[in-house]
């Protein structure tokens, strides 16, 4: 996965920033979104940063 990749082009948030909010221990989309507010200008990305919510706590947690 490309980690640079630009996931909420509002606001410029990439799949790491996404990463990095999880491993700090962030594990819905709400708690992502408080983290870097990804997704909460247009709502356009959401279900795409679930996704990867979804992908990074199940990484994180095996």
């Amino acid at each position: 996965m490309d980690l640079e990749k630009v996931v909420c082009d509002c606001l410029g948030i990439t799949n790491g920033m996404i990463k990095d909010a999880v491993d700090a221990g962030a594990s819905t989309l709400e708690e992502v979104q408080e983290k870097t507010e990804a997704g909460t200008v247009c709502g356009a990305c959401n279900e795409d940063i679930q996704h990867l919510v979804d992908f990074f706590v199940k990484e994180r947690d095996n």
